[in-house]
């Protein structure tokens, strides 16, 4: 086989390249000489296309060596392999590689993913082959100043060719209202491009390994091509006239991006002046690939300047929101590993706004928050869902009561971003399933507390007026309130009654029974002081409003006493007229409800037999349900007879045998019964008797 058309097995030079760190002396130099003068000898079948998009790309492709994507990887783990045994090399085949290795640098036409490893292994073989550590910092400035160097001539000449032929351009494109065609290119200057884009690469490669190399003649290009697409003329007060790179070359608008962000990594006074500039172009960029690398740098910067980047951190975790996944899940798993590493604290909006991506429609992303708030989270900040509970059901609405002031256009429109408002299916069940998964982070006393926040700072917010109950935000808000107070997950269970496994368990452990008797009288006491009496007054205040959110309260007070109905009278000793109607309200709310749901349940049958004993045994087993069952079921067995006798149908009466009444008058034909001849005293009789055919007896 031809070796142009062979390649190692997959991860073999992989494997290789991190064994060979361990074992340095095992890997034979011979071996890796060959299979490197292999890998450099012959070109890649495939061919890269031109940055420039295909309107004014040449049609002749730019021919790289080792383009393959394959071929590339291969060479930068073999290469690795290379630096890991470089101290067991001969001082010649040493001196050589080196050599080869700084010739591919500087032709600039080299694989993008190739560039960091050549540099590192050159950096390896000067380290590693200099006698002191002064010689070898020399030999890397060396090296890193001449790559530099030619570097910037690439750059500079390039951009000069852009310049110019925008320039002509200009001259030749009439100035109207017509959009301006964006100039073709010539191949000569297509193929400098792909090598200025390698160059500026490059750049960032070398400032990494040695940062304090000399930037000065580099910077103001690089600034003229990342402002190319800013319309703000202080951005690009320091440069002539504007080239439009972003238009032009989008390929080297993004790689300058990524080689300013390197060198303001090595240059704390370049970061501090040029972070604007990246939050900017963070917020307005339409490139989804410029957003996901400049999320990185912003994560390094962090790291680097943490008190630097603090003041962004509402502009980055934007970035959450993200319409490209990609860029949402680099954002998440970035600032996931800041929290964790304590370089951003988990205060303000961030953990507000981490809330959403348990709803993500990646589901990717759900697993990973999932994992996030469920382990590491829970373990880290065991008070933060507890602290920030209601806080989120504000947020998650949009609703800015709690705040008591107005925001701007801008905050509103972030507000909006990370909100799920709506009352429809979706955005309910959403929030109710962000909500579910904080409760379950908490302990059991910590639910007891949010039970009693919720009540104070909602409910009762709501009887005091403090929210308006005709916004549909805060309607929205109260009946979250609602259904997180009667879900399954804010409640403790508690055994009512004696058992005897409950003796058993008394018995057993003292003071775990101990805690669970307290936990109990707990949520009594929070009940008796704190619930009841705010749903009572906020029930008055939402039926003087007729509000529809009194079936949801209804619903939360029957879920809440349904386990205390035995102790309803304890609780609301103090208030007997209280206790009564309370009692009254509930009763008479779920007799209407069984109502509801029989007369629903019949109504959705087509035709109902006037024999349904066959039905009974599906009735529901709850006593109020059945009870209402049974009279839609007889009423409607009365109707259906009444309509068969009216229409003449055969009854199960008229196979009865029922004694006839004689005839008044004896010898009166059979005749003169069809005329209806019948006395006036039994018809008066007749009319004066009650219908049968009614529903409203009650």
């Amino acid at each position: 086989m031809p070796i142009e058309k062979w390649t190692a097995p997959p991860g073999a030079w992989f494997l290789l390249s991190e064994v060979s760190a361990f074992l340095s002396k095992a890997v034979d130099w011979e071996f890796l000489h060959h299979h490197w003068q292999l890998l450099d000898k012959y070109k890649s079948v495939g061919q890269l296309q031109s940055p420039l998009p295909g309107e004014y790309a040449g049609k002749d492709k730019i021919d790289l060596e080792s383009s393959s994507v394959d071929w590339a990887r291969d060479r930068v783990f073999l290469l690795q392999a290379i630096s890991n045994v470089s101290m067991e090399l001969p001082p010649e085949p040493a001196a050589d590689l080196a050599q080869n290795l700084l010739q591919r640098l500087e032709g600039f036409n080299m694989h993008t993913t190739e560039v960091n490893a050549h540099v590192k292994g050159l950096r390896t073989l000067c380290r590693r082959k200099a006698s002191g550590q002064e010689e070898a910092d020399n030999l890397v400035m060396r090296w890193v100043n001449q790559l530099q160097s030619k570097a910037s001539k690439v750059l500079d000449m390039c951009m000069s060719e852009i310049s110019d032929a925008d320039r002509i351009s200009a001259l030749l494109t009439p100035q109207s209202t017509v959009r301006r065609k964006e100039p073709r290119m010539s191949d000569t200057v297509s193929k400098l491009l792909a090598n200025t884009i390698i160059a500026v690469y490059t750049i960032g490669s070398l400032v990494i390994i040695c940062p304090s190399a000399n930037l000065e003649t580099i910077v103001p290009t690089i600034h003229a091509i990342i402002t190319s697409g800013n319309s703000d003329p202080k951005s690009r007060k320091q440069t002539g006239p504007v080239v439009r790179v972003k238009q032009i070359a989008p390929s080297l608008y993004l790689q300058a991006w990524l080689a300013m962000g390197k060198i303001c990594l090595a240059d704390g006074k370049l970061a501090k002046r040029y972070l604007p500039l990246f939050v900017q172009e963070l917020e307005k960029s339409e490139s989804a690939a410029l957003r996901n690398n400049i999320v990185v740098m912003m994560a390094d910067f962090c790291v680097r300047y943490t008190a630097m980047v603090d003041c962004y951190m509402s502009k980055i975790t934007k970035c959450l929101r993200d319409p490209c996944e990609v860029v949402r899940k680099q954002t998440f798993i970035l600032l996931s590993r800041l929290l964790q590493r304590d370089y951003v604290k988990w205060r303000g909006v961030l953990f507000l706004r981490f809330l959403l991506c348990l709803v993500d429609d990646s589901e990717n992303i759900r697993q990973l928050a999932d994992f996030l708030f469920g382990n590491i989270l829970k373990a880290k900040a065991p008070l933060l869902a507890y602290n920030s509970f209601v806080e989120s059901v504000f947020v998650l609405n949009d609703c800015n009561a709690h705040t008591g002031r107005s925001n701007t256009n801008n905050s509103r429109n972030e507000n909006r971003l990370f909100s799920i408002r709506g009352n429809d299916e979706k955005s309910r069940s959403q929030r109710m399933h962000i909500y579910a998964t904080l409760l379950k982070q908490m302990a059991p006393e910590h639910l007891l507390a949010t039970f009693a926040k919720v009540c104070a700072e909602i409910l009762a917010a709501a009887s005091d007026g403090l929210l308006i109950l005709e916004d549909t935000t805060s309607q929205s808000v109260l009946q979250d309130a609602f259904l997180v107070l009667s879900s399954k997950e804010i409640r403790i269970q508690t055994n009512h009654g004696p058992s005897s496994e409950a003796v058993d368990v008394e018995e057993e452990g003292g003071d775990s029974a101990k805690n669970g008797r307290a936990i109990t009288q707990a949520v009594r006491k929070g009940l008796i002081q704190n619930a009841i009496p705010i749903f009572i007054e906020l029930k008055r205040l939402l039926e003087s409003k007729n509000s529809p959110l009194i079936g949801s309260l209804m619903d939360c007070l029957r879920i809440l006493l349904k386990d205390y109905k035995s102790e309803i009278e304890d609780m609301l000793v103090a208030d007997r007229q209280l206790q009564k109607e309370l009692i009254y309200d509930i009763q008479k709310y779920e007799s209407m409800k069984a109502k509801n749901t029989a007369a629903n349940m019949y109504r959705s049958e087509a035709y109902l037999s006037p024999y349904a004993a066959a039905k009974s045994k599906k009735l529901p087993e709850n006593v109020k349900v059945a009870s209402a069952v049974a009279d839609a079921v007889a009423a409607a067995t009365a109707r259906s007879v009444l309509r068969e006798v009216n229409n003449g149908a055969s009854t199960p009466l008229s196979a009865m045998n029922v004694p006839k009444l004689k005839s008044r008058t004896v010898g009166q034909n059979w005749e003169s019964n069809l005329r209806g001849d019948r006395p006036v005293g039994v018809i008066e009789s007749l009319r004066r008797r009650q219908s049968f055919d009614t529903d409203d007896e009650n």
